[in-house]
């Protein structure tokens, strides 16, 4: 009895082994990627990834690729440079038969690196299936002062300087592997030439004590039990590190404090998105406010040194608070924390304090452009199964045409690995001791005054206006905005310098009038923008569609478009903005023409194309509808099902009215 139990144990486990190694070998790296990078293995599906291909087939990933940034990618001429994308491809279509696959992978990476400043959503994650390349068991961070392991399986090794890796200096290795630095993906070592085998990497480090070691570490693949329990293990949240240099994501996405001693409210803002319906960030501001109704404030830090980004549409309370609050809205008092994690909509909020508050920016420049291409949707090549990401909006947050690449901190406060080991927060360091000078003015006489107030042509969507209020001078530029009404562009107190020169609130930012001319100049940073008189009727294109002349709108936007401005995600949302009002008012045919009017100037919006599925499907159009939908699906293979969804309510639609 005991030996037959024993073989029916023993048959049974053999049968469970078996199942989960052709379980494994089935599915088990899809499910190890769904753990990853479950926006990947979402686009992928089900479909096969193939280990190797033919260079033809690359080539014809090539060209997929090529034509997904044509359809998709908004300003695509502006992104790469007249035709530069064609000989781009081209010349790695030549070189594709020579290279290894990673090479190819890394082709593709770049291809997918816009050389204009602002593209940085457009890109190719590494960590997906169609790549499955191999890890080191470490973390290097590139400091102000040299790279140092920041995470490590082997613990003892966090803290050493990385010297060489494969022989390469380390700052060769981070050049040759631009513009993503050192990564701790091992292949694209082999294929810049940086090692000749990737069996086992040897790295030369110096540990604190100034001893020099190098030392071999075995590359991991995912599907690798150590590499698992490590990637797992750098998931963690953890609470409170204000460190960029550290990996792990922060237990929460905002919290604050106030210190009675110093009189300081600390904000630390990790993500543009709600904590909760409970927790908004609407409610973070409710709660600043009380704070700066009831206590004294000295200083305000708003740290975005850990913010990747999230929703745009989040961030205006924030913003109203600091720009508008009596003890906030004061020069020396408000403070944003920026670093190279400082990416997309949190560069979105960076780029409205500087606007519209008085604040100074302390640390690193962020990895965000003033003005830039941002929500993306995501591609899978044809052959690879490689899954990229391609930018549909572009939001200016800049000034119009600006060349800024960067926001440049006022306090420069590079991060150093002492800062970082130590716990040493130089930047906020920096925020305690900073007291800010003296502003030296002059007083205008009424006729002076006279000679700057006025209304000025900013841009073909942006007006200016310079009026004289109780306390002085006051400028302020708006573009309009979607139906909630428009929130200012610019808007700063003006302090006479001289007779011909005010300053902004804004550091580097002034308004000077010319002796020889009727208009002004705002000399933003190290760019001068003129402001033409215009008639105190001037009227901007989103004002035109509020009051309902569409043709003057329409008129307007058409022709700066011509003239080569480009129209930002300020307009797609005026315009899709409109449309749903106009249905919500019982109009949907009214609301046909705004929603035409956002897909002919945004053709590779997918929202607009939704929008104008919705106005048709309002008019009982299923034809139209139906193809605004499809058209829904070609630019955003994430909305797919969506699309399906909503065509198939229609097709239901239509069978029931046959019948």
């Amino acid at each position: 009895m005991i030996r037959t139990a024993l073989k029916i144990s023993g048959v049974s486990l053999l049968l469970a082994v078996v199942g989960a190694g052709l379980w494994w070998h089935a599915e088990g790296l899809p499910f190890l990627y769904s753990q990853f990078s479950p926006s990947t293995e979402q686009v992928i599906g089900d479909q096969e990834v193939p280990r190797e291909l033919s260079p033809d087939k690359w080539r014809a990933d090539l060209d997929s690729l090529a034509q997904i940034l044509r359809q998709r990618l908004i300003y695509v001429e502006d992104a790469y440079g007249s035709r530069r994308l064609d000989r781009r491809v081209d010349s790695l279509k030549r070189i594709m038969p020579e290279q290894t696959r990673a090479e190819r992978i890394l082709s593709v990476a770049r291809l997918l690196n816009p050389p204009a400043p602002g593209t940085g959503h457009t890109t190719l994650p590494f960590i997906q299936r169609p790549v499955s390349w191999r890890l080191l068991p470490m973390r290097i961070f590139a400091f102000g002062d040299g790279f140092y392991v920041v995470h490590a399986e082997d613990e003892s090794l966090v803290g050493n300087e990385v010297l060489a890796i494969g022989g390469a200096p380390a700052d060769s290795v981070a050049a040759a592997l631009a513009p993503w630095g050192i990564m701790s993906f091992v292949e694209p070592l082999r294929a810049t030439g940086v090692v000749e085998q990737t069996g086992e990497i040897p790295v030369r480090m110096q540990d604190p004590s100034g001893r020099q070691v190098t030392r071999g570490f075995e590359p991991k693949g995912a599907w690798s039990l150590q590499a698992v329990l490590y990637e797992k293990a750098l998931q963690e949240p953890v609470k409170g590190k204000w460190s960029p240099a550290n990996a792990h994501p922060r237990e929460r996405n905002y919290w604050l404090s106030y210190r009675d001693s110093t009189d300081l409210l600390y904000v630390q803002f990790n993500s543009v998105q709600n904590a909760s319906p409970g927790w908004t960030i609407a409610d973070l501001a409710d709660s600043l406010r009380a704070i700066a109704d009831r206590r004294p404030i000295d200083k305000v830090a708003l740290d975005l040194r850990n913010n990747g980004g999230g929703n745009h549409d989040l961030i205006e309370p924030l913003v109203e608070l600091f720009g508008s609050h009596p003890k906030i809205d004061r020069r020396g008092t408000l403070y944003t924390l920026l670093s190279r994690k400082t990416f997309s909509a949190a560069g979105t909020l960076a780029m409205e304090l500087e606007r519209r508050t008085k604040t100074l920016f302390v640390g690193e420049p962020g990895s965000f452009a003033p003005n830039m291409w941002g929500d993306t949707v995501p591609f899978v090549l044809p052959h690879s199964k490689l899954v990229g990401n391609v930018s549909y909006r572009y939001w200016q947050t800049g000034l119009p045409g600006s060349p800024r690449t960067r926001l440049v901190p006022d306090l420069r406060v590079p991060l150093t690995s002492d800062q970082h080991f130590s716990g040493v927060d130089s930047a906020m360091i920096a925020v305690r001791e900073r007291e800010p000078a003296p502003r030296e003015t002059v007083s205008l006489a009424e006729e002076e005054r006279a000679l700057f107030t006025g209304t000025y042509r900013l841009s073909p969507i942006h007006r200016a206006r310079v009026t004289e209020t109780k306390d002085g001078l006051f400028f302020r530029a708006d573009r309009g905005g979607p139906e909630s009404g428009p929130h200012p562009f610019i808007e700063s107190d003006l302090h006479p310098l001289s007779p011909t020169r005010l300053a902004t609130d804004i550091t580097g930012v002034y308004l000077e009038r010319r002796p020889d001319s009727t208009g002004l100049a705002l000399a933003w940073k190290d760019t001068t923008y003129a402001l033409a008189p215009a008639d105190s009727g001037f009227t901007l294109p989103t004002e035109y569609l509020r009051a309902g002349r569409f043709e003057q709108a329409a008129e307007r936007l058409h022709a700066a478009q011509a003239s080569g401005f480009k129209l930002d995600s300020w307009i797609t949302r005026a315009l899709t903005a409109r449309a749903d009002t106009l249905e919500e008012m019982g109009r949907p045919k009214d609301a046909l023409r705004p929603a035409r009017l956002a897909v002919e100037l945004f053709p590779k919006s997918w929202r607009a194309r939704a929008r104008l599925g919705y106005t048709h499907k309002a008019l009982g159009r299923t034809n139209e509808a139906r193809r605004a939908f499809r058209k829904v699906q070609s630019l955003n293979p994430a909305r797919f099902e969506w699309a399906q969804n909503r065509i198939q309510d229609l097709n239901q639609t239509s069978e029931g009215k046959a019948k």
